[in-house]
């Protein structure tokens, strides 16, 4: 199995998170509409993430490709900005709001490792995208 292999592979585990995050969070608006449960929180939007996620991403993403011989062209440098900071914070923004259902007083320290492994390890493998 290939870098490219794996990184596609990630890229596919990212989206999933994020569509079960999402599909989640309209249940909670849903049930909340229907009278059935209290109102989300502000914070259940998985593109609400903190800085602190896109800077890990970015992190993990540069280490990659000082690590991996990449030629940065304007398609290199999209490629990056997209799969290797935007979405890897997203996905683990949406481990996050799938752990805690939304609910950001519940967000623990192995929850939070948890998503900066996910930032981390969406960025370091956007390498093998370009």
């Amino acid at each position: 199995m290939t870098i490219e292999d794996v990184a596609v592979i990630a890229l596919a585990v990212e989206v999933v998170i994020m569509v079960l995050a999402r599909v989640g969070t309209e249940r909670r608006h849903w049930n909340h509409a229907k009278g059935r449960g209290p109102a989300p929180l502000k914070r259940d939007d998985i593109t609400l993430a903190p800085g602190t996620l896109y800077a890990i991403a970015a992190v993990a993403m540069v280490a990659g490709a000082v690590a991996a011989p990449v030629e940065l062209t304007l398609r290199a440098v999209g490629t990056f900005a997209l799969f290797g900071i935007l979405l890897p914070a997203f996905a683990a923004n949406a481990v996050l709001v799938l752990s805690t259902r939304g609910n950001p007083g519940a967000v623990t320290a192995g929850r939070r490792g948890l998503a900066f492994a996910v930032a981390a390890g969406g960025g370091l493998l956007s390498v093998g995208l370009v």
